[in-house]
């Protein structure tokens, strides 16, 4: 393995480049890495390469750089910052992937006419003071394939052409009780065809009444908690549904109602919605064979979803998740045995406790080990002795350490 630098290869290792003005970064390159990651010093290991958010960029820097088939590398770039430039550059350089997440401390609008991007993605900041406007290439050679839109949605306008494929990943909550997110109007992204929209399935519900805008809709996938799923039957253009990783389908069209479908995929969703899928499946099938792969599978009971997704821990690494579990399961079984609010608080108090002793417990971590201790004295035994929302967040804050 190696790397191809102005056409000579080079083993893997460490190398200078002009990122900057001033003194050059370090650049490390390791054997089938082709991501690479740039941000502030804040970022710490997360960042391969420090550069300030405000920090001005030379993206050509990257041009000597290919990889030992001949394609541009690095094949992918995560950018924490506020340098647009890299529009200008993928004019003259192709970029198979780009996730850029800007501050946006003022408006920013961006002539990406002649960029030349398969995938973009963006992640729009909720608290920025500012919003980004883009010009999106309406005719080769400039092209974005895929365009990914994270966080505050309505934070983007788009102008020019369309993307192939869009995909919508709103902020919701963490409370799936919270009130159902409406989406914004999405402007000219209203045409496209192709759509995906991705949520948590334990978190706050997307209602799909704002799915009625896009009404070329051809293709789409959904993703997690959504609500008000009647809506879909609204799209009659649909030649393709898929659904994944759905605790609830409550209010879903059966399959007739899309005369045009020809590919239905049911994947890790609620079971008494899947069965009755499964059955309008067979049916559909003795009057008009599917025309591409369909299938309803990995349905899920009520008790699945509340463990595996109903608690904050279903982004956690395998291990931790799994020791926050059994502490959240130890702390279920004392409260239901709990005749005092004492031992209630001490129910609590020992799940805090329990993670004193972990090692590197994170930001979003301990925002996390806080709505669980929420969910926990939501629990009809915590209510009844007394719990409420304020007590439980005291006995947290009193003796965790993290």
């Amino acid at each position: 393995m190696g790397i191809v630098i102005d056409g000579v290869l080079h083993e893997d290792g460490r190398f200078p480049l002009p990122l900057t003005a001033g003194k050059p970064h370090t650049l490390t390159t390791s054997p089938g890495v082709g991501r690479l990651s740039l941000g502030p010093r804040a970022m710490g290991k997360k960042a391969d390469l420090w550069v300030e958010a405000d920090e001005p960029i030379h993206w050509p820097c990257f041009d000597p750089f290919t990889t030992m088939a001949g394609s541009p590398w690095p094949r992918h770039i995560d950018y924490h910052g506020n340098d647009s430039g890299f529009f200008a550059w993928s004019a003259q350089r192709e970029i198979e992937g780009f996730t850029w997440k800007p501050a946006l401390p003022h408006n920013v609008e961006v002539d990406a006419s002649l960029s030349r991007i398969d995938t973009l993605s963006l992640h729009l900041p909720a608290d920025a003071a500012g919003n980004l406007h883009i010009h999106l290439p309406s005719r080769p050679p400039g092209r974005v394939s895929r365009l990914g839109l994270h966080g505050a949605l309505h934070k983007a306008q788009f102008s020019g052409g369309l993307p192939q494929y869009l995909s919508l990943s709103p902020a919701t909550s963490k409370r799936s009780s919270d009130a159902p997110l409406q989406l914004p109007d999405m402007g000219a992204l209203q045409q496209v065809q192709h759509l995906e929209l991705g949520n948590g399935a334990g978190k706050q519900p997307i209602s799909l009444r704002g799915l009625r805008q896009f009404t070329q809709l051809t293709s789409l996938s959904l993703w997690g908690h959504c609500v008000d799923l009647e809506e879909l039957a609204a799209l009659q253009g649909l030649t393709s549904l898929q659904l994944r990783f759905m605790p609830q389908l409550s209010g879903l069209p059966a399959l007739d109602s899309w005369p045009a479908l020809e590919s239905f995929i049911a994947y890790n969703v609620e079971e008494a919605t899947g069965k009755r899928l499964r059955q309008q499946m067979k049916a559909r099938e003795k009057q008009r064979a599917w025309g591409d792969y369909s299938s309803v599978t990995q349905l899920r009971k009520p008790e699945w979803w509340a463990k595996e997704y109903g608690r904050p821990f279903a982004g956690w690494p395998a291990t931790r998740a799994k020791q926050a579990n059994a502490a959240y399961d130890a702390a279920e079984l004392a409260l239901r045995a709990a005749t005092q609010r004492q031992q209630a608080q001490a129910a609590i108090e020992a799940f805090t406790v329990r993670f004193n002793s972990v090692k590197g417990i994170e930001t979003t971590e301990r925002e996390d080990l806080g709505e669980a201790v929420w969910q926990l004295a939501q629990r009809p035994e915590a209510q009844a002795l007394g719990v409420t929302e304020e007590l439980a967040q005291q006995w947290f804050d009193a003796v965790r350490d993290y």
